[in-house]
């Protein structure tokens, strides 16, 4: 993708160097465009550094067709403008084209994204919010402001997101978007069983799976839901989530979930048992109670949907297991009605926690698709078969 990075002159310019690096490290074609303010934070020559492209800010600087701000307007696929700073904005808003980066902006029909960045006072002047909502009217989409501590020292709403999330943003509008309008429900994650408030029945699942399958799913444009246990990953912030602790739990959330999915994921590593009756206070290595704790089995949420799955919509199961890997996810694919089976091999340094798989995508005994790599690889994989599977209904 072309990207055009807009930076305006304010002291957050400094966090403009990250998003061109990283943009640029992800294989997008960075051009900084600058404001004659914004030199006075960062040197042009640090965004050459980092996306080995030719810097502007004023219409005059390079020899026509080089970088001319037609040219740049007619190629770019996408602008972010960060930081957006007060001035910035009442520019763009009222069409003013004093400067390379205003007379780019006028030039291009391609998306725009702004991420402000001022002082709260600044933000909230009548002034900056006519601009900021004729901006928004005119088709900008906006990222932030956030709130926090500025460098004049007060805390307030004025800050620039943190370049994480514009580089997400930016990601998603790269990405295909493939799943848009689909509902997407995942599970991840173990779930505990408590014997008493501080010992549990549960399994080594980091939840790192389900949720490169939601980050991918959200990344193709679907409208994802993750319903999960304790996680040792983070969520992502995009990323509708419901967080749970017990199988019963899970159940009952995802459950309540279900007939508003199009596609469910159950990535989820529930626990298969939990105590019959778990004490209420922490029993001591002295009590006999130990050597007598009773299991019993937990609700089978995959099967419980399989049960109760509308025509057209799709689930997905994953199978952890040590041997017999395919089989036995075919076996699952036809015990729960899945539409696909993922059977993940768990031994020998693959599986839970984790960073390579190895499994199996399972459609029917004579469909089967083996893949060995990254998590996000294979959540990228299966959310290709999902896509098939989608197109075939």
């Amino acid at each position: 993708m072309r990207v055009i990075l807009g930076v305006g002159g304010g002291i957050a310019a400094y966090k403009a160097c990250e998003v061109a690096s990283r943009l640029t490290q992800e294989g997008h074609t960075v051009d900084v465009v600058m404001t004659e303010a914004a030199r006075q934070f960062v040197a042009p020559l640090t965004f050459e550094a980092v996306t080995h492209r030719p810097v502007s800010t004023a219409v005059a600087d390079r020899p026509a067709g080089v970088l001319s701000h037609v040219a740049l307007a007619h190629a770019a696929d996408l602008v972010v403008l960060a930081p957006a700073t007060a001035d910035l904005l009442a520019r763009l808003a009222a069409g003013r084209a004093d400067d390379m980066l205003s007379a780019v902006y006028l030039g291009v029909r391609c998306p725009v994204l702004a991420a402000p960045a001022m002082e709260p006072e600044m933000w909230d002047h009548p002034a900056t919010r006519r601009a900021a909502a004729q901006l928004a009217a005119d088709g900008v989409e906006f990222l932030g402001p956030a709130a926090g501590r500025m460098a004049s020292g007060q805390v307030g709403l004025g800050r620039l997101v943190e370049p994480d999330v514009i580089v997400r943003a930016v990601r998603r509008r790269a990405t295909p978007q493939d799943l848009a309008g689909v509902r997407v429900l995942v599970t991840a994650g173990p779930t505990w069983e408590f014997f008493d408030p501080v010992r549990l029945l549960s399994n080594p699942s980091t939840g790192a799976m389900g949720v490169a399958v939601a980050e991918a799913a959200f990344f193709r444009g679907a409208d994802v839901t993750l319903v999960h246990g304790p996680l040792a990953v983070p969520v992502p912030p995009e990323v509708r989530a419901i967080a749970v602790t017990s199988t019963a739990e899970m159940a009952g959330a995802v459950e309540d979930r279900f007939p508003a999915a199009d596609v469910v994921v159950a990535a989820a590593a529930v626990a298969d048992f939990r105590p019959r009756d778990p004490s209420a206070h922490k029993l001591k290595k002295s009590s006999d109670a130990a050597a007598a704790w009773a299991v019993e089995r937990t609700p089978d949420i995959l099967a419980a949907l399989g049960a109760a799955k509308r025509p057209g919509q799709l689930l997905i199961g994953f199978k952890a297991e040590t041997e017999d890997h395919v089989a036995r996810a075919v076996d699952m694919l036809r015990e729960k009605h899945l539409d696909l089976a993922v059977a993940n091999r768990v031994e020998a340094g693959l599986g839970f926690g984790r960073q390579e798989s190895e499994a199996w995508l399972v459609r029917s005994p004579d469909r089967v698709e083996p893949y060995r790599g990254s998590k996000a690889g294979l959540a990228a994989a299966l959310l290709d078969a999902v896509v098939g599977l989608v197109g075939e209904r």
